[in-house]
């Protein structure tokens, strides 16, 4: 298959995963733990994709299992950054962790710049690092960005504590397809000379 196309593909696949998901967790129909369930799995998947489509660009300078294991990192870190809402309430009660008076500290954006500056400033280490570090950046800026659309994407530190107001979903979902790209451009652009570019090639 030509590398656009799948390329094309892939961000089809992630705008659908991403409006499917929202639309079937926004049911109120559905039990609380089932939303909960769905929510989280869109988290997952999401993080996934984007991941992959990162990971894709070096898939021949990785081996299958680094492959394997960027891959899995950024879905689980996706997924499991929402176990903050069980951490704040103190409770494993899902009714608890869902009707908090403040936002967890796991969602705190200010996070996802901590880490993009981490990863600038390691642009001397290994590609490994880098690549493990990039996950984390996948991990929490679209699970924030798709949290976004409902909350704002909020910042706490200890000079300021504010939130925006809620992202249009629209932009949302651009920005989730544009992550990937400036990622790979990154590691292209600021890593060590054993990351070579790719070319635009058929390689599958």
């Amino acid at each position: 298959m030509n590398w656009n196309l799948l390329l094309v593909l892939k961000h089809v696949i992630l705008c659908c995963v991403c409006v499917i998901g929202d639309k079937l967790g926004e049911s109120a129909q559905k039990p609380a733990l089932v939303r909960a369930c769905i929510d989280n799995a869109t988290h997952a998947f999401i993080g996934c994709i984007v991941a992959e489509l990162v990971l894709f660009n070096f898939k021949h300078q990785l081996t299958r299992h680094e492959y394997s294991w960027l891959l899995f990192v950024a879905t689980i870190i996706s997924s499991c950054i929402d176990l903050d809402h069980f951490i704040e309430a103190k409770s494993f009660r899902l009714q608890d962790a869902t009707n908090l008076d403040r936002r967890p500290f796991l969602h705190n954006s200010t996070i996802c710049v901590v880490i993009f500056i981490l990863f600038i400033l390691t642009k001397r280490a290994s590609n490994q690092l880098r690549m493990l570090i990039a996950m984390a950046f996948v991990a929490f800026s679209t699970h924030h960005l798709r949290d976004a659309t409902r909350r704002g994407i909020w910042f706490k530190s200890p000079f300021q504590n504010s939130s925006s107001s809620a992202v249009p979903y629209v932009l949302y979902i651009a920005y989730v397809n544009i992550i990937p790209s400036v990622i790979v451009y990154l590691l292209q652009t600021t890593g060590s000379s054993t990351v070579p570019k790719m070319k635009l090639v058929e390689v599958v």
